[in-house]
């Protein structure tokens, strides 16, 4: 009797394997071979579940992203103390949240010249933002554009740490990301 495989798990089990290739050794080391051997599978049996490396490398993009919503604390929580779980949501300051920054750096790497990659992008970084800016709005800080303004200010700073702290981890550990992060919550006017 043929053994049941659940598809959305193992597309998990891939999209895994695909990001900790990728966070080890870039993009190029994420062929299919390569990802189906690290998840302890044959190339065949990879293609069942994703028709090329560009759909395997969208998947484990939008995984990755799952992943750090998921992280977002709960809406009744104090909303300065959600926005500053948030922005640390951002950091490189473990290895999954490590992972994930290597993944999204090595997608934008392949979505220059791919609309479909440069949308899927584009629509995170907006998701992101706009959560970012209604959290603002809840701290009671500013509204409208004034909001937004404060939320890609507070984005821009958070990528920038994030970037030094994936290529020079050893100037730029948890703690003192996490500083910076406090830095820019209050010059933002955030208080909690």
């Amino acid at each position: 009797m043929p053994r049941f495989v659940d598809v959305e798990e193992r597309r998990v089990e891939l999209t895994d394997a695909a990001a900790r290739l990728i966070a080890r050794s870039g993009i190029g080391a994420a062929t299919m071979r390569d990802v189906a051997a690290e998840a302890g599978l044959s190339t065949g049996s990879l293609t069942h579940y994703f028709a090329d490396k560009r759909e395997l490398l969208l998947c484990t993009f939008q995984a990755s992203l799952s992943g750090r919503r998921s992280l977002r604390t709960a809406r009744d929580l104090d909303p300065a103390v959600q926005l500053r779980a948030t922005l640390e949501g951002a950091l490189p300051i473990d290895d999954d949240r490590r992972r994930h920054w290597m993944v999204t750096v090595a997608f934008c790497a392949q979505a220059a010249g791919d609309d479909e990659l440069s949308t899927a992008q584009r629509d995170a970084y907006r998701e992101f933002r706009d959560h970012v800016t209604r959290l603002v709005q809840r701290c009671d800080i500013t509204a409208g554009e004034a909001a937004i303004s404060v939320a890609e200010r507070l984005i821009t700073q958070v990528d920038g740490v994030a970037i030094q702290a994936l290529f020079d981890p050893e100037s730029w550990p948890a703690d003192r990301q996490l500083a910076i992060l406090e830095v820019a919550l209050a010059l933002a006017g955030v208080s909690y």
